[in-house]
C-alpha cells in the first residue's frame, strides 16, 4: 500500500510540475527541467508517503501488543507525539526518493525521446 501511494504521487506530480515549469518559462524542456520536475515529484511523494512510512516502521518494530493495528498506531502517535511525528526522517527520505525520481524520470524521458526520434 505504501509503495502504491508513493508511486502514484510521483507519477501524478512529475507531469504537473514539468507542465508548470514549461508553461511559466522557468526552464526549457530538457535535462534541467526533468531534474527539477523529478525532484519536486520526490518531495511531493515524501509529503504524502512519510506518514505511511512512520506507521509501518512503528508497527513493525513495536513489541507485541503495543498497537492493535495500524489505525491504533496512528491514533497513539498523534495523541502522544503530535502530527509532526509522522514526518520524522523527512529530509533523508526526500534525498532518497528525489534521487530515485531523478534517475527514473531522466531515464524515462531519454527512452521516450529515443523512440520519438527527438534529441534530449
Amino acid at each position: 500500500m505504501r509503495n502504491s501511494v508513493i508511486n502514484a504521487a510521483e507519477l501524478a506530480t512529475y507531469d504537473q510540475f514539468k507542465e508548470m515549469l514549461l508553461k511559466y518559462n522557468i526552464v526549457r524542456d530538457g535535462t534541467p527541467c526533468h531534474l527539477a520536475s523529478a525532484s519536486l515529484a520526490g518531495f511531493a511523494a515524501v509529503c504524502v508517503g512519510s506518514p505511511l512510512d512512520v506507521v509501518k516502521t512503528r508497527v513493525m518494530n513495536a513489541a507485541p501488543g503495543v498497537y492493535k493495528n495500524p489505525l491504533d498506531c496512528v491514533i497513539k502517535v498523534a495523541k502522544h507525539e503530535g502530527p509532526m511525528a509522522f514526518y520524522k526522517g523527512f529530509i533523508p527520505n526526500v534525498a532518497r526518493i528525489s534521487g530515485w525520481c531523478c534517475v527514473m524520470f531522466l531515464t524515462f524521458e531519454n527512452i521516450k525521446n529515443y523512440f520519438e526520434g527527438t534529441p534530449s
